[in-house]
């Protein structure tokens, strides 16, 4: 009796370890199908199924899209007004007043498409380098102890980061089909990387951000190269005690990114 209790045992034991072993493999041998299903049910993975769903969807009309290099001359000046600057710092007004335009440059990449077919864009970003002359809208003195004075000496050697869309109107300007010529208008932000002086953090009359309204002209000689030419108007994007009108010139030329690799 024993004997038949002990082998009993020992066979429903055996039993038990076969089917964990069955299950198991089957766990491990789903079918494509079962895959499949497994995969989909997974909120996150799902998630980021419908994400791109979404946006393919929303970007289906913007076609075209070629990617372009493009550098460029910036002549710049920024208009300053110093009324609400009131620390006891003076700077002789003709040291740090030149009212001129001086030369930097610019670079970086643009994508140009086309959305519904017809309403042509833009869309730029790029590395600036200013170098600005000052314009001081007010001026102070002393006469006859002191020259003609400002409280304020600004920035005028920076680098930004700037991103900008423009949307593109085709002129009817000489044969189209060979050359076209494009009437160009829309906003640019810049953002300042370089380190902001301390004269400029002073009363926190430095700014980092700075918001343009653009308009210009570009020549397409038959998709070879654009030459562009935008004017920029720029001021502080957040409120300063010292507003700084930007003013800058681009000219530049841009090429597409196949044709140069």
């Amino acid at each position: 009796m024993r004997a038949a209790r002990l082998i009993s045992n020992k066979f429903l034991l055996l039993f038990s370890i076969v089917s964990i072993a069955a299950s198991s493999l089957s766990a491990q041998t789903l079918t494509k199908k079962q895959q499949d299903s497994a995969y989909l049910v997974n909120p996150g993975q799902e998630r980021i199924r419908k994400i791109k769903k979404s946006f393919a969807k929303s970007f289906v009309n913007f076609v075209g899209n070629d990617v372009s290099l493009f550098g460029s001359l910036v002549l710049s000046k920024q208009n300053i007004n110093d009324n609400g600057i009131t620390v006891p710092l003076n700077y002789l007004y003709n040291t740090v007043n030149s009212n001129t335009f001086n030369p930097g440059y610019s670079g970086g990449f643009r994508i140009d498409g086309i959305y519904k077919e017809k309403h042509r864009y833009s869309l730029s970003f790029a590395v600036n380098r200013i170098s600005a002359g000052n314009n001081y809208k007010n001026k102070h003195s002393l006469s006859p102890f002191i020259d003609d004075f400002t409280h304020f000496k600004a920035d005028n050697n920076f680098t930004t980061l700037s991103v900008a869309a423009h949307y593109k109107k085709l002129l009817p300007v000489n044969a189209m089909n060979k050359y076209k010529f494009y009437a160009v208008f829309g906003p640019s932000f810049d953002y300042k990387i370089s380190s902001i002086s301390s004269e400029n953090l002073i009363n926190r009359a430095g700014r980092k951000a700075i918001i343009n309204g653009d308009f210009g002209a570009e020549f397409d000689n038959k998709g070879y190269y654009v030459l562009f030419a935008h004017y920029k108007l720029g001021t502080n994007l957040f409120q300063s005690a010292l507003p700084v009108q930007l003013n800058r010139f681009e000219i530049g030329m841009s090429i597409k990114a196949k044709d140069l690799f």
